[in-house]
């Protein structure tokens, strides 16, 4: 049986090699289910072992160096799509839009012509009528019609010399399909740059999707579109039920290690919110653990969300644990801090600027201390701030965690004395959508008072490239 199996693996590569050698517009003549069934499942698994290889490669290239790839767009559409959304688009809807667009044309038929024919003079048509004059429309819609009209009386002629032109140029353009089916897939490199030098690396980078695209061109011609959009589903669930099999998994991102500094920067695949998290700021260690990326880079901008203008079209869904330990003792908690956000500036490719910008900002002031008092609670040590549709209920809180949670909640700046900061611990619940109502809450429910007033700030500008 295994020897079964290898000789028709072996002819079914060597009939691959043979079709791309010279790619000729000839289906097979056998056409029975159970035949392509089993020719399918050996080009998924040649398909399987190419695949490793130049993924192998590709890996080597980013090791090297010479490219890194920290944003993927299949890899932000599993972290931002629940698994069902994502397996339907993935591996049912967009493949059979990629065969459409890219390999239902790669067999000739008369019809395809005629249909062609049509679409192209409906499309030129609406394309004259949204540029041209109303009268330059008719001329075009006339001219169109005619030059249809004048097809169909000639349609066999006009079919068999393209079918003659068709058959000289065939092999051309399988390759161009192929290429240009490998080459619409750079874009999934969303943070890519096409300005330096690693353009040269796109057929590289590239080369799965290219010899992809030439098996699913092979089985479309061979043995009919619905099989070629067979191996391009059964290519997909494959390798993206590895990614998703793997996605509870850490991707190491960055590790220094030297006498100055240890520093290691860990990506976990799938954000899950329900996770412990953790934050550690010390004066000669920093730590986060699960944390959104995003999060990372206000705390170490030691700015409140308001403060930061932050691009958040990118990694809203990365989330990273980040170790730092410093070995010297030249640096305080702020050149640290600095320190962490450029490495992580190199790997995630985002630049800080900064610019003064007037700012609506908000004076804490305590209106009726007995208000307040009404509502002090003994210290129980642990501190409650839960969020729900509509409210945001604080349970044995400071008046620093009070603000904290209303500034990042209604993205806005509050501006309080350090000492009223720390004063007691207290229960409170504000409306959670609504900073209005809020306001008036605090002022008279719990005789906080907040005082606006317009001040110029720092904004810093986090925009990834």
């Amino acid at each position: 049986m295994l020897h079964s199996f290898t000789l028709q693996l072996k002819q079914t590569a060597s009939d691959i090699w043979l079709f791309l050698r010279n790619p000729k517009d000839q289906p097979a003549t056998e056409n029975s289910g159970s035949f392509k069934l089993r020719i399918l499942l050996y080009v998924l698994l040649i398909d399987m072992v190419l695949m490793f290889v130049l993924t192998g490669v590709i890996n080597l290239v980013e090791w090297m160096g010479w490219h890194s790839n920290n944003s993927h767009a299949v890899i932000e559409m599993m972290r931002s799509f629940p698994v069902w959304a994502f397996l339907l688009l993935g591996v049912l809807a967009v493949p059979l839009l990629e065969e459409l667009v890219f390999r239902y044309g790669l067999r000739f038929k008369s019809g395809y012509m005629a249909l062609l024919a049509f679409v192209a003079t409906i499309a030129l048509g609406v394309l004259a009528y949204s540029v041209l004059p109303l009268e330059g429309a008719i001329g075009v819609w006339v001219i169109s019609g005619m030059a249809l009209m004048l097809y169909a009386l000639n349609a066999d002629a006009i079919t068999g010399f393209l079918k003659k032109l068709w058959d000289k140029i065939y092999g051309v353009f399988f390759y161009l399909i192929a290429f240009a089916f490998g080459l619409i897939h750079i874009t999934n490199f969303t943070d890519f740059d096409y300005a330096s030098a690693a353009v040269l690396l796109i057929p590289i980078l590239i080369a799965p999707q290219i010899v992809g695209g030439m098996l699913m061109g092979y089985m479309r011609v061979k043995y009919g579109f619905f099989w070629g959009y067979f191996l391009h589903a059964s290519h997909n669930a494959l390798f993206f039920g590895l990614a998703l099999a793997t996605m509870g998994m850490l991707d190491e991102k960055l590790h220094i290690q030297d006498e100055n500094y240890t520093l290691q920067v860990e990506e976990h695949m799938l954000y899950d919110q329900t996770a412990l998290s953790s934050k550690h700021i010390g004066s000669d260690s920093l730590g986060f653990e699960n944390q959104r990326l995003h999060d990372v880079i206000l705390a170490l901008l030691d700015k409140d969300e308001s403060s930061v203008e932050l691009d958040k079209k990118k990694h809203q869904h990365t989330a990273i644990d980040l170790k730092f330990k410093d070995h010297s003792t030249s640096r305080d908690i702020k050149q640290n801090k600095q320190l962490v956000l450029k490495q992580l500036q190199e790997v995630y490719k985002f630049e800080v600027t900064y610019r003064s910008q007037q700012m609506d900002a908000w004076d804490v002031a305590i209106a009726d201390s007995s208000l307040l008092a009404a509502h002090a609670v003994a210290d129980l040590k642990r501190s409650t701030v839960r969020y729900s549709e509509e409210a945001i209920t604080f349970e044995n809180v400071t008046l620093g965690e009070l603000v904290g949670a209303v500034e990042k909640n209604f993205k806005v700046g509050l501006i309080s004395e350090r000492k009223l900061l720390e004063l007691g611990k207290y229960d409170f619940k504000l409306p959670k959508n609504d900073f209005e109502q809020a306001k008036e809450d605090l002022k008279t429910k719990y005789g906080i008072l907040l005082q606006s007033r317009m001040e110029l700030a720092d904004l810093a500008v986090v925009s990834f490239k």
